[in-house]
């Protein structure tokens, strides 16, 4: 298990840094692809001019090296021209006007002009792939004082060629050029570690957490912060689930034992009835039997509570809308409570405006019985109830208000979960199996609205249903 957790965070590290390397290979491999092109090109056009220049000054020196009257230089003026233009790349012939030669490096020293060409092919080659170059000349006119004296012809190894010191610079560009990628390279690789970290680290957590809720651990909570937006928010979701299950865990164990005690009374008293009945001690009158009866009726609403729990967690609220006025549809579901508001002396008023609205009429009338109901349970002889009805542009706000017992604050936040009661000291006395307040908010959320509770902990509940009109 511990296996598969480390690849699954070596894989998010592997990914991320594949991506980082890739993204950077893609931009660096890009630039200089395009930066060797650009620049080849504007070097080739340097050297290009080089040698142009270059040629047109040892054509110039020739010209003034030949006197007045058409005769050439000596042999050792030319040695020395030759000499010069062979260190820059070219192999210098002479011819005279019948385009016969008269003179040629190459008679000198042809060793030397050879291995010329050779090196600066050998360069070329290394750095052009199959660089397309050959031997090539190139004729000047020898023509001092517009007398035409012959021709100047230059050897070289075209359509350009790189010397010594241009072949050192290319190497070196070549060298920086590449030393940046590596680098760039090198980088891309450390900050994918670094954001693999950065964004595995909260993951982990998250990891470790569920497996903690696996195991049945709710109540550690995550602490790390993340400033990665979908990090944070898993963090947060893990949190609010293991609260949520927290919650749920503590309802859950509150109502077994609600459950047991209550259950374990009627079936003890059913028991010890039958018993007795069936020894003989007790005659199985009228009067033993509808005691056995009701506390078979009091397990039976347990269970229908029970019931009313699957459905709920199920979401299996089927809603048969119609118009109807809601505020007198209140004072009709009034009508049933009054035994129970004479019987405690309570004040109890409707007040508001007709206001119809599109709803399932039986289920806002089981809110409307739940929220009453516990209204009227809870206050005390002589107390007040007010209920009012709101109706607003597209919505209907139903309040109930009393000044009874009130509920604790650290209970608010969790009365209309399903299986929570407030009171867990009068739960049996009341009758209450903490499904109402939950049942009420399920059918209120299936009609797109919401219900809230105000209390300050000590006297007094509110409870506030807001309804779409329409919807």
């Amino acid at each position: 298990y511990i296996n598969e957790e480390l690849a699954m965070r070596f894989s998010l590290k592997v990914k991320l840094i594949i991506s980082y390397f890739l993204i950077s290979f893609i931009l660096v491999g890009s630039l200089f692809y395009i930066t060797k092109y650009m620049f080849n090109k504007q070097f080739e056009a340097y050297i290009q001019n080089n040698i142009e220049k270059s040629s047109l000054q040892i054509v110039n020196q020739v010209i003034s090296a030949y006197q007045n009257n058409g005769n050439p230089p000596n042999g050792t003026v030319l040695a020395s021209i030759g000499e010069s233009a062979l260190a820059k790349g070219f192999i210098l012939s002479i011819y005279n006007k019948d385009k016969s030669m008269i003179w040629c490096m190459n008679w000198v020293n042809q060793t030397m002009c050879s291995s010329m060409l050779m090196d600066i092919e050998k360069d070329m080659n290394n750095i052009y792939f199959n660089f397309d170059g050959e031997y090539m000349e190139k004729s000047y006119d020898i023509n001092k004082n517009g007398t035409l004296f012959g021709y100047v012809t230059l050897g070289y190894y075209g359509p350009f060629y790189y010397n010594g010191n241009d072949v050192k610079f290319l190497n070196m560009f070549n060298q920086i050029f590449i030393f940046g990628a590596v680098l760039s390279f090198i980088i891309a690789v450390l900050f994918g570690i670094f954001m693999a970290d950065k964004i595995g680290g909260p993951i982990k957590k998250a990891i470790e957490h569920t497996e903690k809720i696996e195991e049945g651990n709710y109540k550690d909570l995550i602490k790390i912060k993340s400033n990665t937006i979908e990090a944070d928010k898993l963090i947060n979701s893990v949190n609010s689930l293991a609260s949520t299950l927290n919650r749920q865990h503590s309802i859950r164990k509150r109502l077994a034992q609600d459950y047991a005690h209550e259950l374990r009374t009627p079936l003890a008293t059913l028991q010890s009835n039958l018993e007795a009945m069936i020894d003989g001690i007790w005659e199985p009158n009228k009067e033993r039997l509808e005691s056995c009866n009701e506390e078979i009726l009091r397990l039976t609403r347990m269970l229908s509570g029970i019931d009313k729990i699957a459905e709920i967690e199920d979401n299996n609220i089927l809603l048969n809308k119609t118009f109807f006025d809601i505020f007198e549809f209140t004072n009709k579901i009034m009508l049933n409570f009054e035994s129970f508001i004479r019987e405690k002396n309570i004040t109890l008023t409707v007040k508001g405006d007709s206001c119809r609205i599109f709803a399932d009429k039986d289920k806002i009338g089981q809110v409307l019985i739940n929220l009453i109901s516990n209204a009227i349970k809870y206050t005390a002889v002589n107390g007040e109830i007010s209920i009012s009805v709101d109706c607003k542009d597209n919505m209907v706000e139903l309040t109930v208000t009393d000044n009874g017992i009130g509920i604790d604050k650290e209970d608010l936040p969790y009365i209309f979960e399903h299986l929570y009661r407030a009171d867990k000291s009068r739960a049996g006395n009341t009758g209450g199996s903490g499904m109402g307040l939950a049942v009420v908010k399920a059918i209120v959320a299936a009609h797109q609205g919401r219900v809230t509770a105000e209390s300050n902990g000590k006297s007094g509940s509110k409870f506030t249903v807001t309804l779409p009109k329409n919807i």
